[in-house]
């Protein structure tokens, strides 16, 4: 026993005792830190090459085809991509290129051309259209859309009571009248006519028609072409493209087109320029992935910069604090700015604009018997024609409402120019007033043309993009959800949501909408909000919309917020069109130093994706709701 003890004894008491190896004793748990991963310098960004200095060689760097005098921004291009025009230039050219964004694809036989035929988008309800919203197989009677706009009509009279304008109740039976009348049209002479068209009909050798010159095609069915808008509304166009590819291969040529023409840049220069790439307020994040991936892997160019609509049109407004209102062609956007952040949580997604107004001019005219009797929107042609009485005519001015006689020309594929004359009177304001009254919006319709969007996988980021409703949103339909149910301990559980709520949000009156997009920002920021509304977009253009948007916000907020004394709704500078503010801010953006922590370059692009854009860009977080 006692050898065993004495054995025991001498056992080492720790592993490696006899040694000159120092070992470390254990760390203290309690108080541990580090600063790993803590600083700039330990991260991808700051492992990789220098900012602005791509991994090149010095020989590859001296073959720059930019003269070495050339002004500030000359290589960087800004891209603002639209559903209807796309505005792009250099960020020092005064104003951008804007272009219709459209292209038409030579098919390989004209069958595969005549049997092109997307589902027609009627955004306007007229007699006999289906109707969900009263069971499976209802349609809109007529009696249910005079009904709608009759709604409209007593807002627009009770609104000239108040200003003491007049309202004729028989103006509008006098007008139609005046249009059924024979002798209409007058055949223009074309050598008179200025702006007559050459047309393009027959068989054609050229594979793409972009821009304006699809807008010639006299058919382009027959001449054995395709004629598809890439994008709607804040994501691809899914009425008309079947694929994924399909889409993003005429967004490159189309792209790569009019850079080559309009700007005289090469595709083999593409990798001397940077991209500043405007997307929606709420937008989606696969699309602006594979808008990215496009950019970088495919064209090639340099590095590429996001921003956000609403902070470029801030900050080519001039203001660090404001709510910005997009009233696009298909879509209008609302969303709260902050000392150069967009607020997530405010951004409203309202999915109708100029072409909703554009249609229902059309139908309210119809009412009037229009003389025109053979137009159909569906024909680019007559659609250009609608658009520019809609530019013309319209109007959110009470003071205008009166009898008024209006000419207008349509140029068609095989015959001369003919003159028509319409008399209208409150059709032109009526037809405006739909996005204070989007009730006559067939907002189902929509809905079914336009199916969901291609599911894209290895896209990171949820708290990104568009997948959850914000709070403005969820404030905007809180009046659809059952009440809160209170438990016999008095805890309060919430309604479960059953309702679509970006879906629902998205039919609410534009004055509406700015006022909950505001509240969702705080109650402490209502006010300074609602001093600086800057509206943007073509619809900003009609005349009359400041002082109709902001003597409604007046009526909803002057009530409902104490101590309001002010209320502001602006448009662009005079010098600047609302069209192409978004893209002058990104101008101005793009010129200052700490833009260059923005950039993106292809390489982080491929092992970051879209966790890229928590890095490099100002893109706020939402909150969960």
């Amino acid at each position: 026993m006692s050898s065993q003890s004495n054995s025991g004894e001498l056992l080492p008491e720790a592993p490696l005792r006899h040694t000159l190896f120092h070992i470390p004793p254990v760390i203290p748990i309690k108080n541990a830190s580090s600063s790993y991963m803590k600083t700039d310098g330990q991260t991808i960004w700051a492992r990789g090459p220098p900012l602005g200095k791509p991994a090149a060689s010095s020989a590859q760097m001296g073959q720059s085809s930019l003269p070495s005098d050339a002004p500030r921004g000359s290589d960087v291009l800004i891209i603002h991509p639209g559903s209807r025009w796309l505005r792009l230039g250099r960020a020092s050219d005064p104003f951008p290129v804007s272009i219709p964004h459209v292209i038409a694809r030579k098919q390989s036989s004209p069958q595969a051309a005549a049997d092109f035929n997307p589902p027609p988008l009627s955004r306007i309800p007229t007699p006999g259209s289906p109707n969900k919203n009263d069971g499976q197989d209802a349609i809109y009677t007529q009696a249910e859309i005079e009904e709608n706009v009759s709604t409209i009509r007593s807002a627009l009279v009770s609104r000239m009571d108040f200003y003491k304008i007049p309202y004729d109740p028989e103006a509008s039976a006098s007008c139609a009248e005046f249009n059924d009348t024979p002798g209409q049209p007058e055949t223009i002479d074309e050598s008179k006519d200025v702006y007559r068209v050459d047309w393009v009909a027959g068989e054609q050798q050229e594979k793409v028609f972009i821009g304006h010159k699809v807008f010639r095609i006299a058919d382009p069915a027959a001449s054995g072409y395709v004629v598809r808008w890439p994008l709607y509304g804040n994501h691809f166009n899914t009425r008309e493209y079947e694929s994924l590819q399909g889409v993003l291969s005429d967004l490159e040529v189309l792209w790569e087109i009019i850079i080559g023409l309009e700007l005289n840049i090469t595709r083999r220069q593409f990798k001397e320029y940077s991209v500043i790439l405007l997307i929606p307020d709420f937008f989606d994040k696969n699309c602006v992935s594979e808008l990215v991936t496009l950019l970088l892997v495919q064209m090639r160019f340099k590095r590429v910069a996001v921003v956000q609509e609403g902070y470029g049109a801030a900050l080519g407004a001039g203001l660090t604090t404001a709510c910005v209102v997009d009233v696009g062609a298909v879509k209008t956007s609302i969303s709260c700015i902050e000392d150069g952040l967009v607020l997530s949580d405010t951004r409203m997604f309202l999915d109708f604009g100029g072409d909703d107004i554009t249609e229902f001019l059309h139908n309210m005219l119809a009412g009037i018997n229009f003389p025109y009797r053979d137009i159909n929107l569906n024909r680019l042609y007559d659609l250009h024609v609608m658009d520019d009485l809609k530019a013309r005519l319209c109007t959110l001015s009470e003071a205008d409402v009166e009898v008024r006689t209006y000419d207008f020309f349509v140029r068609a594929p095989g015959r001369p120019t003919q003159k028509y004359i319409v008399r209208a009177y409150d059709e032109t304001i009526v037809a405006a007033m739909c996005i204070f009254e989007p009730k006559i919006i067939d907002f189902d319709a929509k809905k079914r043309v336009n199916p969901s969007r291609w599911h894209i996988e290895n896209i990171e980021t949820s708290d990104l993009g568009s997948d959850n409703p914000t709070s403005a949103m969820v404030i905007s339909t809180q009046h659809l959800l059952p009440p809160p149910q209170v438990l016999p301990d008095g805890t309060t559980v919430p309604p479960p949501i059953t309702i679509d709520m970006k879906f629902e949000a998205a039919k609410l009156p534009l004055d509406v909408a700015i006022f909950n997009s505001v509240r969702a920002a705080g109650v402490d920021k209502i006010k300074r909000f609602l001093q600086s509304v800057v509206i943007i977009g073509g619809t900003a253009l009609i005349p009359g919309m400041i002082h109709a948007l902001e003597s409604r916000l007046q009526a909803i907020a002057f009530p409902l917020i104490p101590g309001i004394e002010r209320l502001s709704v602006m448009t662009a500078p005079p010098e600047i069109d609302p069209r192409v503010l978004a893209w002058k801010g990104a101008a101005i953006l793009s010129r200052l130093d700490q833009f260059n922590e923005m950039w993106i370059s292809e390489g982080e692009w491929d092992v970051l994706g879209m966790r890229a854009l928590k890095e490099r860009s100002l893109i706020d977080r939402p909150s969960n709701n």
